[in-house]
């Protein structure tokens, strides 16, 4: 099962490949696009997923607060942030280590429009995977 949150073709976020840990973390593949940027990896971990979805929801529904998903252990993170305009930005932080250690920070912003399906989509993952 898979979410995408597509605002053009330089700009999206793809989730797929959701696992569920015996820990009751996650992880997922990831593959994001932003501008000149993308960024892929099959093994996102993370911790509070459900959270993330209800806090992404409140954003969507409030237009104030911010929705970030990450593992406690780790330095990479997806991060939803509303703006006093009524916008949506985008975060990504993310590091892969190995002999010369390679860091990407992006981010893009959208409007909340946007978001409506991206969470359909991700309680549905609740639903299948995380219930």
């Amino acid at each position: 099962m898979d979410a995408e949150l597509v605002v053009n073709p330089t700009k999206k976020i793809v989730m797929s490949s959701f696992e569920k840990q015996l820990d009751l973390s996650g992880q997922c593949a990831l593959d994001i696009k932003s501008g000149r940027f993308s960024y892929f990896t099959p093994e996102f971990y993370f911790e509070d997923f459900e959270k993330f979805v209800c806090d992404l929801e409140a954003i969507y529904k409030t237009l104030e607060g911010s929705a970030e998903l990450k593992f406690h252990y780790e330095s990479e993170s997806i991060k939803f942030v509303a703006t006093s305009l009524g916008h949506i930005e985008f975060f990504g932080e993310f590091i892969e280590y190995g002999n010369i250690q390679q860091t990407l920070s992006c981010g893009f912003g959208l409007d909340q429009t946007y978001l409506d399906s991206f969470i359909t989509q991700l309680k549905k993952v609740v639903l299948s995977v995380y219930s």
